[in-house]
């Protein structure tokens, strides 16, 4: 990687940790967090939301998911032998498989499955996809107190796929990204989904765009 591209990447990571130790992105889930015994971190990207995660709560159990190998690394290093962060070197997905994400070396969090406004280039890389349902009858978990998801359009064919999955989760932090004329037509039908699941959601709204925003699900 050049120089100058580190330097730009460098410079969005921080401006991501900001968002979130300083800016508190996640401030409404605080009090979910600190009384939970498992979270779910998909995409952890290099690990500052589980990092904030265990600043709030010292004994809950995360479960992090990365596909890409060189911020799966970073987050590696500041878990320091937490043996309550439990880290994953894939994405969870609608099922398993071998497939392609573009990787954009300057702002890493927002690789993509798309090319879109917010991925407008990127390396193809292979990763591998663990599906949701899978993954949780392998750890045997039969309860989720907050799972966030951040996976750059792909949430709603993960949240298409949950069947009986959506009884173990009892608060979600999903950012829901329109980023194409079929992605915003998946909507009404995964809100629908989530009307039907829990009985608070909020919609909070990005700052950088309209087809951006955040939903808080809540029981």
């Amino acid at each position: 990687m050049g120089e100058c591209c580190e330097s730009k990447r460098l410079k969005y990571q921080k401006a991501l940790e900001y968002e979130i130790f300083v800016k508190e992105e996640y401030w409404f889930a605080k009090e979910k967090i600190k009384q939970a015994d498992c979270v779910f971190d998909i995409w952890g990207h290099v690990g500052y939301f589980f990092k904030r995660v265990r600043l709030l709560n010292t004994h809950t159990k995360i479960h992090y998911f990365e596909p890409f190998d060189e911020l799966y690394l970073e987050a590696k290093e500041i878990v320091w032998g937490d043996i309550d962060i439990i880290l994953n070197n894939f994405w969870i997905a609608w099922k398993s498989w071998e497939g392609e994400l573009f990787f954009n070396d300057e702002k890493t969090m927002q690789s993509s499955k798309f090319v879109s406004f917010l991925n407008p280039k990127g390396d193809i890389r292979r990763v591998d996809f663990v599906s949701f349902s899978e993954y949780v009858e392998k750890q045997k978990i039969t309860s989720i107190d907050v799972l966030k998801m951040d996976i750059e359009g792909m949430e709603f064919e993960v949240l298409n796929s949950f069947k009986d999955e959506w009884s173990i989760i009892h608060s979600m932090i999903i950012e829901i990204h329109l980023l194409n004329e079929e992605l915003k037509s998946r909507w009404n039908l995964i809100n629908q989904k989530l009307k039907d699941n829990f009985s608070f959601i909020e919609i909070k709204p990005s700052g950088y765009s309209e087809n951006i925003f955040l939903v808080w699900a809540y029981n």
